[in-house]
């Protein structure tokens, strides 16, 4: 497979625009998550809503897969396909659900550099330097990172880059808003917090939650993204626990904002279509999905209180459990 062509970016370049798609739980098709949400639709969906920001990159946060399912070819050609219409690299890093050898041959072909493991790569958009850590902790609850990689990330960060760094792993450093979510984050997050302490990164991007968070790391500001494929409730609204959202990330010279962009508000998989893919311009048969998608027409970037989504959401999250695990 050979790796897309994109624009090149000056070293110069002092603002950047980064895509945060997260959580997207891709399963084989024709299977759907929870038995109703066409997850490639979706998926398809986020990658077109993509196109009206111009991003310079996007970062996939983890669980590209749903429970380890093998989609990986299948994934592969579409973020192949996706880095060329955009005209921008895609960077993936692993989650719990994904199988990180799997992903190692088939993703980040454009990276400068490897890590200790298949989920640790650096990349660089003209000086703009972005880490990926593998933070699974197979069987556990809580995300980790070894003290090999450790190691290896305060290697890199010793010679800074000329406009600085941004680290991207699955496992939020920082812990959920929701109660039930408790001990689900990155466990140690203060061995993180003493090895990026006093260098050039700017900002940390994490998935997992499946909501919308920000938080801090010592100086640095944390970005939960919330998921492509499924997001919980707001309490007293309607389930509308297939909404789809992705996250736009601007940097500035001196400035590090995030926002999550409502991608659908619910898309039944009797809806879900091929016309998202033929909207993206993807070729026919790099992924099946069913007739009839929904319009992309009224989407639109809003900022959610961030509190009222997380007071007496307790019982909407257990459901989503099964997704953390």
């Amino acid at each position: 497979m050979e790796q897309p062509a994109w624009r090149e970016l000056p070293a110069a370049q002092g603002s950047f625009t980064l895509l945060q798609l997260t959580d997207t739980h891709l399963r084989p098709d024709p299977e759907l998550l929870f038995g109703r949400i066409d997850t490639w639709a979706l998926t398809l969906a986020a990658l077109k809503e993509a196109e009206r920001f111009r991003p310079d990159a996007v970062v996939v946060t983890g669980d590209l897969a749903d429970c380890c399912s093998e989609i990986y070819d299948d994934a592969a050609r579409l973020l192949d396909h996706a880095a060329a219409k955009l005209g921008c690299p895609v960077i993936t890093l692993p989650g719990n659900h994904d199988v990180p050898a799997r992903e190692a041959g088939l993703f980040n072909r454009g990276r400068a550099a490897n890590g200790p493991g298949p989920g640790e790569t650096v990349h660089f958009l003209g000086g703009l330097r972005i880490i990926t850590l593998d933070s699974d902790d197979p069987g556990r609850p809580a995300g980790i990172l070894s003290a090999e990689q450790l190691d290896w990330l305060r290697d890199e960060l010793a010679t800074p880059a000329p406009q600085g760094t941004v680290l991207a792993l699955h496992h939020p450093p920082v812990e959920s808003t929701l109660p039930l979510l408790a001990g689900r984050g990155l466990a140690s997050p203060q061995l993180l917090r003493s090895v990026i302490a006093g260098t050039d990164v700017r900002g940390i991007l994490c998935g997992h939650y499946h909501h919308a968070q920000s938080g801090w790391l010592g100086s640095v500001p944390v970005w939960v993204g919330p998921a492509v494929a499924c997001n919980p409730p707001a309490p007293g609204s309607a389930d509308t626990s297939d909404s789809s959202w992705i996250s736009v990330i601007r940097l500035g010279p001196d400035s590090f904002r995030a926002a999550p962009v409502l991608v659908s508000a619910g898309m039944p998989a009797a809806t879900a279509s091929n016309s998202s893919a033929q909207a993206f311009g993807l070729p026919p048969g790099v992924v099946g999905v069913p007739e009839g998608a929904p319009e992309l027409s009224e989407l639109k970037l809003i900022n959610p209180d961030l509190d009222k989504i997380a007071a007496g959401q307790d019982a909407a999250v257990e459901k989503f459990n099964s997704l953390l695990d």
